[in-house]
């Protein structure tokens, strides 16, 4: 009878393991069934083409017919295109110029906004945001009725006939306004984000020691902001590389795109595939693939340099 009891129980227990282990499984496997869609979406639209990009790079193809291998040499043509270097001069002027100005003033925004000398918080914020939520299009638009020679707002109110959209030096720094203006707002909410996750504690204790606002903000807040300022840089950084709309639709001449003088490097990519090329534009999107990743990397052995020297 006990060797029975005994049996019986250890199959019981037995029985209790195995429901245990099928309940751990069913555990684990849970959230990578319910991400599974977005898995699933990102392999067949994002992973599987950018594969197919990378070996079409190597090819001459036209979208139909037989693809011939030319290895490297999409890559060579490129990189000796004197238009390629133009453009991609354009494209890092646009970011380098306007990214300071656009973050000193979305941060300082942000820091009068949280502070107690603004009052209406509730009117400020969506007014600045404001310019973030016009469309691309309509704000290019509107640049050029303000910056147009002969009837531009601009002109009319000096009396003068300046050619913003005419001579290629004036007009990127119109664009550069351009890129300021838009994304002041959407920055502007970051930082303030940034800025009301820090805890208040600190900043009043700094406060009662005497400490003065220029310190506060220079040994507290900045240090404290750091790593949203890096991930501010880099998505802007990162954006301004992919720069296509505001040119083409401020200056866009025959077939809707800007002057090479003006243009970004994805002007490029866009003109190798109205030509066809397939191969050449998918090796213009690599290049610029890279480009992106050598910048951010800089960036972020930047940032954490000068978090070891505050260190």
């Amino acid at each position: 009878m006990d060797t029975n009891n005994a049996a019986e129980l250890s199959a019981r227990r037995a029985t209790v393991v195995a429901g245990k282990r099928k309940i751990r499984w069913g555990d684990a496997l849970a959230p990578y069934l319910f991400i599974s869609p977005f898995i699933l979406a990102w392999l067949t639209l994002f992973i599987g083409p950018a594969i197919y990009s990378l070996i079409l790079s190597f090819y001459r193809y036209k979208g139909y017919g037989t693809a011939t291998f030319l290895g490297f040499q999409n890559y060579r043509s490129i990189l000796t295109y004197h238009v390629f270097w133009t453009m991609l001069g354009n494209t890092i002027f646009y970011w380098l110029a306007h990214v300071i100005p656009l973050m000193v003033f979305a941060f300082l925004l942000a820091v009068l906004v949280r502070s107690k000398l603004v009052r209406w918080k509730s009117f400020f914020k969506p007014v600045i945001f404001l310019p973030n939520v016009i469309a691309v299009v309509a704000s290019a638009l509107v640049f050029q009725s303000l910056f147009g020679t002969q009837y531009g707002v601009l002109n009319s109110l000096l009396g003068a006939q300046i050619p913003w959209l005419q001579d290629p030096k004036l007009t990127r720094y119109v664009v550069v306004l351009l890129l300021v203006w838009r994304g002041v707002g959407w920055w502007f909410v970051i930082f303030l984000a940034g800025l009301t996750a820090i805890n208040t504690e600190v900043e009043e204790a700094a406060l009662v020691d005497g400490a003065s606002a220029w310190q506060q903000m220079r040994h507290i807040t900045l240090p404290l902001m750091r790593n949203t300022f890096l991930f501010a840089f880099v998505m802007d950084a990162i954006s301004s590389f992919r720069l296509f709309t505001e040119v083409n639709v401020l200056v866009g001449t025959g077939g809707g795109l800007a002057p090479v003088a003006v243009a970004p490097i994805l002007n490029l990519l866009l003109s190798n595939l109205r030509g066809a090329q397939f191969g050449m534009s998918a090796a213009v999107g690599w290049i610029l693939f890279v480009l992106v990743v050598a910048v951010t990397y800089i960036q972020f052995r930047l940032f954490q340099e000068s978090a070891e020297e505050v260190e």
